[in-house]
């Protein structure tokens, strides 16, 4: 008993030393390395043994020691993660070199361990200078353009700003950007649209500009939905995805809906990764010999017994021509992705460059793989009628950055010249 007694009296011992009477100091970590003051400053201080009993950030400026954030926790905490805005710059301090100081205390019964973090810094608050060098007079909704922007050295990201979407541009060298855009089908006629530039302090630049926006022919189709096409498509579905459950028409309007948005999403993610460099050269191929079956934008209602079921938009043009046709590619580029793309069936999907896409659907076979770079005309594979597909045919479509764009623009060859390559710079870009 006396020998347990002991025991557990110099293991309580040994408890409070460790953790009460502990020196460790606690740590702070920046969530970055930035030698700049940006717009905010995170940090992540941690004690886990004691337990942090306050923060502190301060800067040191000109012999001046100015406060920026100050906290005291009423209980310990083993880790707290801060985010202090510097925008607008706090009282006391102007651009030019400053000490950043993070300090954090724990509740040792030693009196207290301070940990403390320090790191000569930049501040700069001048957004940076940008110049429209030149863009188009006009676009149509649904459609692509170019712009060149002059930006002062050292900018880290340009980019063109259409209502909520951002398109990134691509350095053609030092201070020039130029960036590839889409007005979205379905962005309202006074979209705004500003040239953005933000350099390593995080400071940004907005540059308006305006091109007169095309409304363009809205398009519509009614499409019966039968159920011998049920039956025919609706396997393919079940077969990909055994979870769905219902009839073939509740498959189909869960395959029409969620799916179609899976698949968007899908090329989103894909299309945030595109070669910094033009792949591609003059307009683009269309199918050989083929029918237009559908064109982009068009709104489609789907009727199953003479009721309108849902209701959906086109963005691609459906093209047909004899049963498992040869599929070429529209121009050259990288192959990027292969295989089942939800309702689009069988696809391949080809980065231009510059964040220019462009996609294959409902293949029969399937003759790329990534991630090879194919010239303009390479055959694919061959058309045919996976995925939501009432026939043999292909769907072919563009994105600009993961934006849908009408495909028309492409194939023509006088609109590419003066409303794409005309704006390029002359070495290949």
């Amino acid at each position: 008993i006396r020998l347990l007694f002991l025991s557990a009296v110099l293991a309580a011992a040994g408890w409070f030393g460790f953790v009460k009477f502990e020196f460790q100091k606690p740590e702070i970590r920046p969530a970055d390395e930035s030698p700049y003051f940006g717009r905010e400053l995170s940090f992540r201080a941690t004690d886990r043994r004691s337990g942090l009993s306050g923060v502190r950030v301060e800067a040191v400026q000109a012999g001046r020691t100015i406060e920026l954030f100050s906290e005291e926790f009423p209980e310990p905490l083993p880790s707290v993660v801060k985010t202090i805005a510097l925008r607008p710059l706090p009282a006391g301090l102007t651009d030019g070199d400053a000490l950043l100081r993070i300090s954090a205390e724990d509740r040792s019964w030693n009196g207290g361990n301070r940990g403390v973090y320090e790191k000569q810094m930049v501040i700069d608050t001048r957004p940076p200078r940008m110049a429209v060098l030149g863009g188009p007079p006009s676009i149509n909704r649904g459609g692509a353009g170019v712009i060149a922007f002059e930006v002062e050295e050292g900018a880290v990201l340009a980019g063109v700003q259409v209502g909520e979407r951002f398109f990134p541009g691509f350095a053609e060298g030092p201070g020039r950007f130029v960036v590839l855009f889409a007005l979205p089908l379905d962005a309202p006629r006074d979209v705004p649209f500003f040239g953005v530039a933000d350099d390593p302090a995080g400071n940004r630049t907005n540059v308006a500009f305006r091109p007169a926006v095309k409304p363009g022919v809205e398009k519509k189709d009614r499409i019966a939905i039968t159920d011998r096409f049920l039956s025919g498509v609706i396997p393919y579905f079940r077969n990909q995805d055994p979870a769905l459950k219902g009839t073939d028409l509740e498959v189909f309007l869960t395959v029409n809906q969620a799916q179609r948005l899976l698949d968007y999403q899908k090329l989103e993610l894909l299309c945030r990764r595109s070669e910094p460099r033009r792949l591609w050269s003059g307009p683009f191929l269309r199918l050989p010999k083929a029918a237009t079956m559908a064109s982009f934008g068009e709104r489609r209602s789907y009727l199953y017994n003479g009721n309108v079921v849902d209701e959906q938009v086109h963005l691609g043009v459906d093209l047909a021509s004899t049963a498992r046709c040869p599929v070429p590619a529209a121009n050259a580029g990288r192959v990027v992705f292969t295989g089942p793309l939800g309702i689009h069936g069988e696809t391949v999907v080809l980065d231009h460059g510059l964040g220019l896409f462009s996609m294959y659907s409902h293949l029969s076979r399937i003759d790329a793989a990534v991630p090879d770079e194919v010239p303009r005309g390479a055959v694919l594979g061959l058309s045919g009628a996976t995925g939501m597909a009432g026939g043999d045919h292909l769907h072919f479509a563009v994105l600009v950055h993961g934006v849908f764009v009408n495909p028309v623009e492409w194939w023509d060859g006088h609109w590419v010249r003066n409303n794409i390559e005309s704006k390029l710079t002359a070495d290949g870009r």
